[in-house]
């Protein structure tokens, strides 16, 4: 009964982290990237991959990051039917590098401050690509944002569906695909 009574009250959190009116960020200043990363089903491949690489106690502690979270279906695709520990074990690295790469920091970015063009330099080292699009994709009604969507934002070429997730250590946008570094 317990753990039934826990489920619940995830759920509910996260439920509340996803469907704030457009005019609130979705705020959870007492709570880590790494607890939402942990409490969110759709982000348990993301939680798996911080635990496989030791980056999850940078994401638990103090800091001001922006981080770009891949849904369980896009990492799922990139993994190629291994589970995380296979692919790192496969792959000596490439794992943190990916996840790095989702990451920009000393910078808690709000879509808001987002522009079109703009080039931000990633904790893995490289650059990602901001661009804004007037919105052709999703021209209906976004909960999310609890109006329409005016603007699609896309990091390199993965849409961000979520924004502005506040976190004690930064800010979360959830995106539809993995982002790649070159090499």
């Amino acid at each position: 009964m317990r753990n039934f009574i826990k489920s619940i009250a995830l759920v509910a959190l996260v439920f509340t982290a996803f469907s704030c009116s457009k005019d609130e960020a979705k705020d959870f200043e007492t709570t880590s990237i790494a607890k939402i990363a942990e409490i969110t089903p759709e982000f348990s491949l993301f939680k798996e991959a911080l635990q496989v690489t030791g980056l999850k106690s940078t994401f638990e502690a103090a800091g001001n990051y922006t981080v770009f979270v891949p849904t369980n279906d896009a990492i799922s695709a990139v993994l190629g039917g291994l589970t995380v520990a296979e692919f790192n074990t496969a792959n000596p690295g490439l794992l943190e590098a990916v996840l790095k790469y989702h990451v920009i920091a000393n910078a808690g970015v709000l879509s808001k401050d987002l522009t079109d063009g703009q080039v931000v330099t990633t904790l893995q080292g490289q650059n990602i690509t901001v661009t804004l699009e007037p919105n052709s994709y999703f021209p209906d009604f976004d909960p999310d944002l609890s109006d329409y969507e005016q603007t699609s934002i896309f990091i390199n070429s993965a849409r961000v569906f979520a924004r502005d997730v506040k976190c004690t250590n930064g800010v979360i946008h959830v995106i539809d695909s993995v982002l790649l570094p070159s090499s």
